[in-house]
This record gives C-alpha cells, sequence and structure tokens, in this order.
C-alpha cells in the first residue's frame, strides 16, 4: 500500500499490478480466481504472489477472495429479497449452498436463511458500523427522502478512463484529502482544466460488515470518453459542453506518479442527487440500498458504487458535499 513519509507519497512499484488484480476480483465474482490465474492476471510468479498480495493488503488471497464474494453475497441478498439463497450463492462464485452457508455463518455469526435481509447484521464477527454511519430505520429514510425534491433514477454512464490512488483504512484520518490534493497537483502539472474531468470516489467495501482496517476507498479522476450520461450532465452544468474533452491519459503517464489507471465501459446506474453533509451521504446509500432497489426490478451489478462530485469539495467546503451517489445495477 501507499508508503507515507511526512506529508509526502510514495507508492509500491507493485501496488499498481495488485490493484489491477483486486479490481479484476470484484468484478468477476463467479470467475476461476485461482492462485495461477490472478499471479498470471498481475505479472507475478505464482511462488511469490501470494506474499506480495498479503504484504500489500493484509489478507492472504484466499480470505480476500472469500471475504468480497460474501459481502457481495450479502448486498444482492439485502436489494432482492425474493431471490433465492442458492442463485446467489452460485452468482458470487460459491460451489454451492452448503459451501455458501458454512462460510457466511462464520462470517456473520447467523445463517443467511435467518436473516430477513433487512436489519443490520449485528451479530457479525467484523462489527457494527461505525458511529459515524449510524443504521437508520425504513422510517426515517422515507421522511428524509420525502423532505427533498430528488429522486432516485436510473441512467447511464458512459465511458470513462479511471485514473486513481487507492487508500487504505480511508477514514478518521487525512489521506484522502492527501490523494485528493495529490490528484489536483498531478492534474495541474499535465495543464488538465479541473472543469473538464470528474472526480470520482469508489468505496470497495461497506464499512457495516468489513473491518476498518480492511477498508479500501479510491478517490480518482474519470476522463469521459464521450458527452453521454452523468458525466456529460456534469460537464454541460460547467458550461463545457463545446470544448473538446480532455486527453485521456496513459498508463505510461500515471505510473510514475504512483497513480492506478483502469478503463470503465458504459454501463447503467441508479443515481441519486444529493447536497448535503456527511450524515445525508449515508441516509442516501442507505436509502437506495435497502428501499429503492428492493422495491425494482434491479440489483446490484459486479462494479463499485461511485461517488460523482458536481461540485469540487473545496468549492463548497469539506463538510458539506455536492455528488450523485450511484449504484451500478442490471435488471432482475
Amino acid at each position: 500500500m501507499t508508503r507515507r513519509r511526512g506529508n509526502s507519497q510514495y507508492q509500491n512499484p507493485y501496488q499498481a499490478k495488485v490493484n489491477r488484480v483486486l479490481d479484476f476480483i470484484g468484478s468477476h465474482l463467479d470467475a476461476d480466481l485461482s492462485l495461477t490465474r490472478l499471479a498470471s492476471l498481475g505479472g507475478f510468479s505464482r511462488f511469490h504472489f501470494h506474499r506480495i498480495f498479503q504484504a500489500l493488503t493484509g489478507e492472504t488471497l484466499n480470505s480476500h477472495v472469500r471475504r468480497v464474494r460474501l459481502e457481495r453475497a450479502m448486498h444482492v441478498l439485502r436489494a432482492s429479497p425474493r431471490k433465492r439463497i442458492t442463485d446467489v450463492a452460485l452468482e458470487v462464485g460459491f460451489a454451492g449452498t452448503a459451501e455458501f452457508s458454512r462460510a457466511f455463518k462464520q462470517q456473520f455469526g447467523r445463517t443467511a436463511s435467518s436473516w430477513d435481509r433487512r436489519s443490520p447484521l449485528e451479530n457479525s464477527k467484523i462489527g457494527k458500523a461505525p458511529e459515524m454511519l449510524p443504521f437508520h430505520t425504513e422510517d426515517d429514510l422515507r421522511r428524509w427522502k420525502a423532505a427533498r425534491p430528488v429522486r432516485a433514477r436510473v441512467q447511464r454512464v458512459g465511458a470513462f478512463r479511471y485514473v486513481y490512488h487507492r487508500t487504505y483504512e480511508p477514514f478518521g484520518n487525512m489521506r484522502l484529502i492527501e490523494n485528493y490534493q495529490a490528484l489536483i497537483a498531478w492534474l495541474g502539472a499535465r495543464g488538465t482544466d479541473v472543469r473538464d474531468i470528474v472526480i470520482v470516489g469508489m468505496s470497495l467495501d461497506d464499512p457495516a460488515i468489513t473491518p476498518a482496517e480492511r477498508m479500501r476507498h479510491d478517490l480518482g479522476i474519470a476522463f469521459p470518453l464521450d458527452r453521454t450520461g452523468i458525466l456529460g450532465e456534469i460537464l454541460r452544468g460547467r458550461d463545457r459542453a463545446k470544448l473538446p474533452l480532455a486527453t485521456a491519459p496513459t498508463l505510461a503517464e500515471c505510473e510514475p506518479a504512483g497513480l492506478t489507471l483502469r478503463d470503465f465501459k458504459p454501463r447503467d446506474v441508479v443515481s441519486f442527487h444529493c447536497q448535503g453533509d456527511l450524515g445525508d451521504m449515508a441516509r442516501a446509500w442507505q436509502y437506495l440500498y435497502r428501499i429503492w432497489l428492493p422495491e425494482h426490478p434491479y440489483e446490484p451489478a459486479d462494479a463499485p458504487a461511485m461517488e460523482m462530485f458536481v461540485r469540487l469539495p473545496e468549492e463548497i467546503g469539506w463538510t458539506t458535499f455536492d455528488l450523485h451517489a450511484c449504484i451500478p445495477v442490471k435488471e432482475t
């Protein structure tokens, strides 16, 4: 992970390769995720990859794959209350219901069949959500939503190139802000106007079920490859519609700066335009996962949730935000 010395950041040369492996795992949970295949994907020897992976992530490869499969299953079960447990188990890469049930109980302290899919997994061995993200009742979420003149929408996100810093243990410290400042400085050095890109945050884990020391958050820059969907909408709101798109960087440009590059294809998301403080952000995510998704014919897709910033944090202060909370979805 990122090595720190004072306020400077020193990127381990293996980090970008491991990030690509982590991204592949997260979007191919039902695929062959064997040591041999993942080591080859990252360009490592299979004899050394598991040690490199554990040194950078703090988890063994098998433990990480098992954890993200279970967390993905939890999201699908919560968002699709009528979906069969067997179907979810197979969808996220477990060999069958028995294997999934054992793993779920070991991780969360109860069986999947005994969970009502709405209440928090309070008996989880991982622990409850941090106090900064309290669990709200459905009535509270509905009242909060009713007081806002916006609605959740299924929208398209066009293709974009994403350049990012990955932060471990991101909350309760200055790491995200430092990474943000590094990204803005990098943009300035290459002569890219901040109005021509979109800052996008991606939380790869759920703070309600993932230990704080395992939490990962990607903060980066989306270079839109066209003007469609939400990204185009944000650029048009800045009066940039008639200007050329910002030139997307290459891998050779990113790696010396300690940045990881990833390309995203067009996809559908359910989005909620949220303006407010961290409490409003938490309610927006809970509303989407716990109320909107179960009431509509969609479920989360194998891609991270995204926060697409309409206005930059320094424009309105770091205590309030103006962004689209987006969950990639697929029709059920």
